[in-house]
């Protein structure tokens, strides 16, 4: 009997030992849960105000930003010959106008339009009359001068190429 005595209180410090690690770790896990859920929480709505814009526009002093609409600036009419290899005379008139996104990149943009033109004319002069045909070719001509124009111009912003009038002879 003094055997089972002596296993029956070793088998009593043990449960007594775990229970006592067992609080040790209940206790910790209240402690990383009142760290962890918040922090996370805050993640989670940190990145959201992130992405809509809210946090970027409450970093930068909470100062308004005038959003104005799009501002146009006109192309002078152009007039250059297509290529064409029968040797006829093939011409194609553009009148565009440029959409920008702010006033300032207007003022750029006027002061950088002898490039522009350069850009428009070079591009139309290697062009067949047949590239310009029909909605697609007027969607293709647009598409390359836009990307043209953003090059020529950068960092301002173009928008868009708007033609006022394309005739093709």
């Amino acid at each position: 009997m003094v055997k089972f005595s002596v296993n029956s209180k070793s088998t009593r410090d043990d449960s007594t030992e775990e229970a006592a690690n067992s609080t040790v770790a209940l206790q910790k896990r209240p402690a990383l849960l009142l760290l962890g859920v918040p922090g996370a929480a805050l993640l989670f709505v940190g990145g959201g105000l992130w992405i809509s814009g809210i946090l970027p526009h409450l970093l930068n002093g909470g100062k308004a930003t005038i959003l104005s609409g799009p501002v146009f600036v006109k192309i002078p009419e152009i007039v250059a010959n297509l290529n064409v290899s029968s040797g006829q005379d093939s011409y194609a008139k553009l009148d565009a106008t440029l959409e920008l996104s702010n006033n300032a990149s207007a003022a750029q943009v006027r002061r950088d339009m002898p490039r522009i033109i350069d850009v428009f004319q070079t591009y139309l002069r290697a062009m067949h009359p047949s590239e310009l045909r029909g909605a697609s070719g007027t969607y293709r001509l647009r598409e390359a001068l836009i990307d043209r124009v953003r090059i020529a111009v950068a960092p301002n912003v173009i928008r868009n190429v708007l033609f006022e009038e394309l005739i093709v002879q």
